[in-house]
């Protein structure tokens, strides 16, 4: 790739409403969240403390599959599944299948105070015929978006609609007949979102290819006033500096919608092709923005690793490649990009260069293990590039109730090698607990204004 009937909102939204400030909060009213509260909220109400890493993404899965086979391949897949990555529904995940994979995401979101970020792709004649074809009908996508809206609603998540299919339609594999279905499929399935309390991106390609006018006219017609906004540079490599600017001029002419920029391939830039770009490094690493543009966040909505299609050598799309993903980790760029000036997209005068965003810290836990009678020892590395010369803070939680804490300040040359970071980031302590199946969760709270990060939670047979 290049980078629902759901028009009834009573009955299917139960959980969020506005409240002051312009915040959401799940809630057990009954009445529907508007697109006025849902554009006027804030990243940092939307996003928590960031976008949710699951344990088993596509990445994590890897590691355990090519441990003995490829070792390379599954050191690489280990660094990729450290950060979060977005949730790809389509036409391969229907029903019980459905289900059961956006209860899994947004229970574990809930858990940790992040947010699950979803990627609808099943739409009628998706991609035109290109290497991602297939995709529904209209009855049957309406009927499955709706059981999607059912189960998000209520839940702190985030949704990128249908990537491609706004900008494909300048195409000419695309029928023109298409357009209008597209923008009532879009229009409805933005609404239900919106309704349900979950923030909605329409498609607005990349920097390189619709121009900011007409992507806008598309973007007007597809319903994004009922959505959040809008997303750029999905499965793509251009840089982020030159993603915002584009995207602030799109924001500018649909009324100030916010976005959010795919980073998850673009460390090195523009690679010469769409398709497995050789040479890419994987991008600045998620996090949500508040640098006072529209941008919402920087999310890896393309799961890296994953083949764009046939070309390159690579294989079907969607399909793993671990050299591919070797190379994501080898030619990485995962620090904080430097904000550019914002181009004469807004209304506003221009100002002097903005500060880089905060950010939450970036860390892993290796391992929670019981080694002695009623005792818990976890092992892992944290860093917060907000101040490199601290260390971060690490609160540990078993049964839900804070035991201890510890700092990620012992020496980890491995973390230095990937991150560049120093190598005093890690951390190792013993806690006191009582004996049988303990739930232990760690959490890096972070040193700036980024907010914190969950290292997950994972049950622990303490002796």
């Amino acid at each position: 790739m290049h980078r629902a009937s759901v028009l009834t909102t009573a009955g299917i939204v139960s959980a969020f409403v506005a409240l002051a400030a312009g915040a959401l909060a799940p809630t057990t009213a009954s009445a529907a969240t508007t697109a006025t509260t849902m554009r006027a909220a804030t990243s940092a109400t939307l996003y928590g403390a960031g976008p949710y890493r699951s344990d088993t993404s596509e990445a994590a899965k890897q590691v355990t599959a090519l441990a003995t086979s490829d070792p390379s391949g599954a050191a690489a897949a280990k660094t990729i599944a450290q950060y979060p990555v977005a949730t790809w529904l389509g036409d391969w995940t229907r029903g019980t299948t459905l289900t059961k994979t956006i209860d899994a995401a947004v229970a574990g979101a809930d858990r940790t105070g992040t947010t699950a970020v979803f990627v609808t792709y099943a739409i009628p004649q998706r991609d035109c015929g290109g290497y991602s074809a297939g995709g529904f009908d209209e009855a049957t996508y309406d009927a499955w978006v709706d059981q999607v809206v059912s189960r998000v609603a209520g839940h702190r998540a985030a949704v990128i609609v249908e990537p491609d299919s706004l900008a494909m339609l300048s195409n000419a594999a695309c029928s023109a007949s298409l357009d209008q279905q597209r923008y009532r499929i879009l229009s409805r399935e933005v609404a239900a979102f919106t309704a349900a309390g979950v923030p909605a991106y329409l498609d607005a390609g990349n920097s390189n290819w619709v121009t900011p006018a007409v992507m806008a006219s598309r973007l007007n017609s597809a319903g994004v006033q009922q959505a959040r906004g809008f997303f750029t540079n999905v499965a793509n490599y251009y840089p982020t500096a030159q993603e915002q600017a584009y995207a602030e001029k799109v924001s500018a002419a649909t009324g100030g919608s916010h976005y959010v920029i795919d980073t998850s391939r673009n460390g090195q830039g523009w690679r010469g092709t769409w398709c497995n770009g050789p040479g890419a490094g994987l991008g600045t690493s998620p996090r949500v923005v508040s640098d006072g543009t529209a941008l919402d966040a920087l999310l890896w909505v393309k799961t890296p690793g994953a083949s764009d299609g046939t070309c390159g050598g690579g294989p079907t799309a969607g399909t793993w490649w671990p050299a591919f993903a070797e190379t994501l980790v080898a030619n990485a760029r995962l620090g904080t990009p430097v904000s550019s000036a914002v181009t004469a997209a807004s209304a506003a005068p221009a100002a002097a260069a903005k500060k880089a965003p905060s950010v939450a810290p970036v860390a892993h836990r290796d391992a929670a293990t019981s080694g002695a009678v009623r005792r818990v020892t976890v092992r892992g590395w944290a860093f917060d590039r907000d101040d490199l010369r601290k260390p971060v803070t690490v609160r540990i939680s078993i049964g839900g109730k804070v035991v201890g804490t510890t700092v990620a300040s012992t020496s980890r040359p491995d973390v230095d090698r990937v991150y560049g970071v120093g190598a005093n980031h890690g951390f190792a302590a013993t806690v006191a607990t009582s004996s049988g199946r303990r739930s232990v969760c760690l959490v890096a709270v972070g040193i700036g204004g980024g907010g914190d990060t969950s290292l997950g939670c994972t049950t622990v047979a303490v002796r």
